[in-house]
């Protein structure tokens, strides 16, 4: 027998030292790793990391070198089976690559991340293939959590935008394939919020995540489209749902009315039973949008056409709805730079003493007259400046405006007692921390006798909290002003709350002043109206007066003062001065 060779003795030193430290630094890699024939029907090398990442034996696999897919979830199991084929030898890598749960001893679930890489020998032949397992469960639990809602549990608006995302994809090149988009807020949650707490408002919440996923998981008869569907939350009471694959765009009318149902029904939070409506705006999508945030914009518009025609309804979007949203657009940046461009101006209608004739006072008005559009109604703008902050900063120049002007009637044409000016708080301005001193600030900078200025708040704002605006009407009547309830009579409150209010003046809502004529019952209530004024010491004022009967009627119900075009409309700052100097009131308008 043949001795073997220097050289052939230092080859086999070489290749065992080889073999030694392969296993050596394959020992040491935290990820589980084995090398396979190139059909995977061999298994040469398993590293030890394999049995507690993958959880099953090193001879298992050795055993059966695609064995390791018996450890996987089953649904995960039967996807990895459908993509391998039958058996799964000599497939191409992409068809096993990915992420997959795995189950551990104690009923938990693990993420691990299977790659495959082929190894080339020699020229361009495939010699073995190499296997990488890794366990992502932790950054799986991380990119999870920065993708949930961490109160509901629901996905955020991050992971909802990536499923959008997919969704517009698949539309473009498949198109049969439909999915619709529906925005969710909810009627009350703000009053719910206020009265209950924050506390119980979180509540809530959950309660109505768990709802939309219970809802959405039941598979309806007529359209089995569900498993693709996405509840998510953006935040506050918002809250979006993802349709995907519909058969119609009737399918996303049918699951709003559905979820309005269980969304109405009362829920027990603490010994309460809470309800809070939904208005739904809605999107059906077939390959028409581009970009996620384009369908979420839509599905708001909708949801606010629906919320401002009733609330508890849904609305589906259409074109005209996204027309009249970039004209709101427009004219809302046109509102941001109209104050800064002097657009605004004041308009003033006069208010009349019934009993004298005698003109009392202004109510200042806001006007805007656009650039472009000339002069914009006051109901197309004053809303939206409350929605968009504007009405803040605006609303302090409209009292300055006022004041100014009032000064300056009072130096050129003093009166006894002094003329009068009624100007407009919002709801928004009453929840500013600095009104008081802003108002104290503009009193003592325009050295307008605070006595003479009346600020008007509505009924409605009073009525939102009332303990709060009856402590900063006290603070407000401490500057020495005169305060005044707007649109009384709108239903939100009763005769018997105006005494907890510190209210020199009542306006009658020209809603009852336009139907006293003729119509013994508007009668009766203003006369009520009337006298529980005057007995808690207030003035009272009739708003919208038109016609001489209504004026006759206020007059025979002895309210004490009236505004409206009967006497005069709300006019500019020189024509309210010749209205001022000239021999005005009932004996000129009779």
């Amino acid at each position: 027998m043949d001795q073997p060779t220097h050289r052939q003795i230092e080859g086999h030193r070489k290749e065992t030292l080889s073999e030694e430290r392969f296993r050596l630094v394959a020992s040491h890699i935290d990820e589980a790793f084995w090398l396979t024939s190139p059909e995977e029907r061999d298994v040469y090398y398993v590293s030890p990391a394999y049995e507690t990442i993958v959880g099953r034996s090193c001879d298992s696999l050795y055993a059966d070198p695609v064995s390791w897919i018996e450890s996987l979830h089953p649904e995960d199991r039967q996807r990895i089976r459908e993509a391998m084929g039958t058996r799964g030898h000599g497939l191409h890598r992409d068809k096993r690559d990915g992420e997959y749960r795995v189950g551990t001893t104690d009923g938990a679930l693990r993420w691990i991340r299977i790659r495959s890489v082929p190894i080339s020998g020699e020229g361009d032949g495939v010699v073995a293939r190499a296997f990488f397992a890794m366990d992502v469960t932790e950054r799986r639990e991380l990119r999870s959590a920065a993708l949930h809602d961490k109160l509901t549990r629901l996905p955020n608006r991050a992971l909802l935008s990536e499923r959008l995302t997919r969704a517009i994809e698949r539309s473009k090149k498949d198109p049969l394939y439909k999915f619709a988009v529906l925005f969710l807020d909810f009627d009350r949650f703000k009053i719910i919020n206020d009265s209950l707490g924050h506390e119980v408002g979180d509540m809530l919440l959950i309660s109505i995540a768990e709802r939309l996923t219970a809802n959405l998981r039941k598979r309806d008869t007529a359209s089995p489209f569900w498993e693709g569907h996405v509840a998510a939350r953006l935040g506050g009471d918002e809250f979006v749902i993802l349709l995907d694959d519909i058969c119609d765009t009737s399918d996303a009318t049918a699951v709003a009315d559905r979820l309005q149902t269980a969304l109405s029904a009362p829920h027990s939070i603490r010994g309460h039973d809470v309800i809070s409506t939904a208005s739904i705006g809605i999107v059906n999508c077939a390959g028409e949008y581009d970009r996620a945030e384009d369908i979420i914009r839509d599905a708001d518009i909708a949801m606010y056409r629906a919320k401002n025609t009733g609330k508890a309804r849904h609305v589906v979007f259409d074109e005209q709805m996204h027309r009249e949203a970039v004209e709101r657009l427009a004219l809302e940046e046109d509102l941001r730079r109209a104050l800064d461009r002097q657009e605004f101006r004041l308009a003033y209608q006069p208010i009349v003493d019934l009993e004298s004739g005698r003109l009392t006072g202004f109510e200042a008005l806001l006007r805007w007259t656009h650039p472009q559009r000339g002069a914009v109604p006051p109901d197309d703008f004053i809303s939206l400046t409350e929605e968009i902050g504007l009405i803040v900063p605006l609303g302090a120049w409209v009292v300055r405006e006022a004041a100014t002007q009032l000064k300056k009637w009072h130096d050129q044409m003093p009166q006894d007692p002094p003329l009068e000016m009624n100007v407009n708080l919002s709801r928004r301005q009453l929840g500013q921390d600095d009104l008081v001193d802003t108002l104290r600030r503009i009193i003592d900078e325009t050295g307008v006798n605070p006595e003479s200025l009346k600020l008007e708040v509505t009924e409605s704002a009073m009525m939102e909290s009332p303990e709060r605006v009856t402590g900063l009407l006290n603070e407000l009547k401490g500057l020495g002003v005169k305060l005044c309830m707007d649109d009384f009579g709108t239903g939100y409150s009763s005769l018997s709350c105006l005494h907890h209010f510190p209210i020199d003046v009542l306006k009658i809502d020209r809603t009852f002043i336009l139907n006293t004529e003729g119509n013994r019952e508007y009668a009766a209530v203003i006369h009520a109206i009337i006298t529980l004024a005057h007995t808690l010491k207030m003035t009272v004022v009739g708003e919208g007066v038109e016609t001489g009967g209504q004026l006759a009627q206020l007059q025979a119900l002895d309210c004490d003062a009236a505004q409206g075009n009967f006497f005069s409309p709300a006019l500019s700052a020189t024509a309210a001065e010749a209205y001022l100097r000239g021999p005005q009131g009932l004996a000129k308008s009779a």
